[in-house]
């Protein structure tokens, strides 16, 4: 086989060395499930894939809980960003890959990886959730119990009349599926303002059911207010 080689031409040699390059790229690309060398490049494949944008980086920024906290399901994303156009937004989650390599979120159980979110003159204000973490657990009465549940929001609007944000949460819960469904209290956060029309927001719930047997599902609640403190948009339970 080598002296096949080098009885060929140095040009076809050459081509075929830079072909076999191109290949071990294109696999190492693929080993590292399609990763991208920024994050800005990672996240104009996903606007392509979804047919968005492109739009421009508006905020963006790493995805952090207190100590203790861990992922409520599989792993965290490592970064969020919000792309901006005229009248949308869309809110990208990346995994950071080895070296300086980032892709798109693949665990997917909560949030796609990239959420498009188009506030309106009716509903200004909309929400992509970005994470959810568990607290540690507790010990209470012979018994290991879990503690609250910390869920991070991007929260986008349109309208410049709102200069404040405000989300509120709680639980829709049973215990046995006979009983009737009940509401847990309400939790009522400020969102942080982090560009023009870009908020972020944690809110956190204690667990309703406190060892008992049952299932919930969380409920929020959109409130904008404008520069003096008059209620712009209330989104009610949903």
């Amino acid at each position: 086989m080598k002296k096949y080689l080098r009885s060929l031409p140095v040009r076809v040699r050459l081509a075929l060395s830079l072909l076999l390059l191109v290949l071990s790229f294109f696999l190492l690309w693929w080993a590292t499930g399609w990763a991208w060398p920024t994050q800005t490049l990672a996240l104009r494949a996903l606007e392509t894939e979804y047919g968005f944008g492109p739009g421009e980086i508006a905020a963006q920024g790493e995805i952090t809980f207190d100590p203790g906290y861990t992922a409520r399901f599989g792993t965290l994303p490592s970064v969020w960003l919000v792309s901006r156009t005229e009248d949308a937004f869309a809110v990208a989650l990346l995994e950071h890959r080895p070296g300086p390599l980032w892709r798109a979120l693949t665990d997917i159980f909560l949030s796609p990886p990239l959420q498009i979110l188009t506030p309106t003159e009716e509903t200004p204000l909309a929400a992509a959730l970005l994470a959810v973490a568990e607290g540690p657990l507790r010990f209470s009465d012979g018994q290991w119990l879990e503690d609250d549940t910390e869920y991070l929001f991007a929260v986008c609007a349109l309208d410049p009349a709102i200069s404040r944000v405000e989300v509120t949460m709680n639980y829709t819960y049973r215990l046995g599926t006979d009983d009737a469904p009940r509401e847990s209290d309400p939790v009522t956060a400020e969102a942080r303002p982090v560009a023009e029309g870009v908020w972020l927001a944690r809110v956190r719930l204690p667990n309703p059911l406190e060892g008992r047997s049952g299932g919930y599902s969380f409920n929020r609640r959109l409130r904008g207010y404008d520069a003096v403190g008059t209620l712009v948009y209330d989104s009610g339970f949903f």
